[in-house]
């Protein structure tokens, strides 16, 4: 699983699980809630909360990024890192298990996905919602199986409409954008892919598109197509798939799509 992780020095821990209190304090939330959420005593949290300890600005911006994160309904965790290295780190990194992210491949397609992420953050995609998770899912240049395809972990995290946030990115997940953009790339020239509701006036724009049958076959032989349709099944929405060179080609269509098709 790829994961974003903030690494902090030691010593600078508790400081910001002091600076976090005292900023989820100020935002009126209750201290014994506070204290479930930080994994701290009502009273530590009440001593966290009054102290005059001077918190550097570092830890003080690092604090109030995490406190919106933790308003807006994310959890947090925290662990202890040990390293034998004589270098600092700190900072956000990536952590994965070592056949997710070894190579340098792997860390562009993190990277792309996670341009396309911050491409889409924010954005109205209410209207292109499918029932089901919408998510992204982008394969390495010679990709054989699932584990060799990135996608969102539970997909795009979606708040009325509005893209928010992302709970990582892993190779193997999303199971069925994974085995669709595997049997597509035999025939097309795709190597990203994602699912949204179903698109009508597609003509209003300047994508190709095709169709897919039932069983998500394509329906001709194609080489190169932007958009594919599915009219749906017993139990199956409709839905299309937006298909491109990479994640961020992808989201880039989508932005498209979403200015033409009002």
């Amino acid at each position: 699983m790829v994961e974003k992780a903030i690494l902090v020095k030691g010593d600078d821990s508790i400081l910001l699980k002091k600076a976090i209190a005292k900023a989820l304090y100020q935002r009126n939330i209750e201290q014994l809630k506070i204290s479930d959420i930080l994994k701290l005593s009502q009273p530590m949290v009440s001593n966290y909360c009054s102290s005059n300890d001077k918190i550097p600005n570092n830890i003080l911006k690092l604090a109030g990024k995490i406190s919106e994160r933790i308003i807006s309904g994310r959890n947090i965790k925290f662990y202890t890192c040990v390293s034998f290295s004589d270098k600092l780190y700190e900072g956000s990194f990536y952590i994965a298990r070592k056949n997710e992210i070894i190579s340098d491949e792997n860390i562009n397609i993190v990277n792309n996905l996670t341009e396309a992420f911050l491409l889409l953050n924010g954005m109205d995609i209410g209207s292109l919602l499918p029932e089901v998770k919408v998510n992204i899912a982008m394969a390495k240049e010679k990709a054989e199986s699932s584990s060799d395809v990135a996608a969102f972990l539970n997909g795009l995290i979606v708040v009325d409409g509005i893209v928010t946030s992302i709970n990582g990115i892993r190779f193997g997940t999303s199971k069925h954008l994974s085995s669709l953009l595997l049997y597509l790339r035999d025939a097309i020239d795709v190597n990203a892919i994602m699912n949204v509701a179903y698109i009508k006036e597609l003509e209003r724009t300047n994508f190709s598109y095709s169709y897919l049958a039932k069983d998500f076959k394509l329906q001709k032989s194609l080489k190169k197509v932007d958009i594919l349709l599915h009219k749906g099944d017993f139990g199956i929405e409709p839905c299309a798939y937006i298909l491109g060179k990479n994640a961020v080609d992808v989201v880039n269509k989508i932005i498209k799509i979403k200015e033409e098709i009002k």
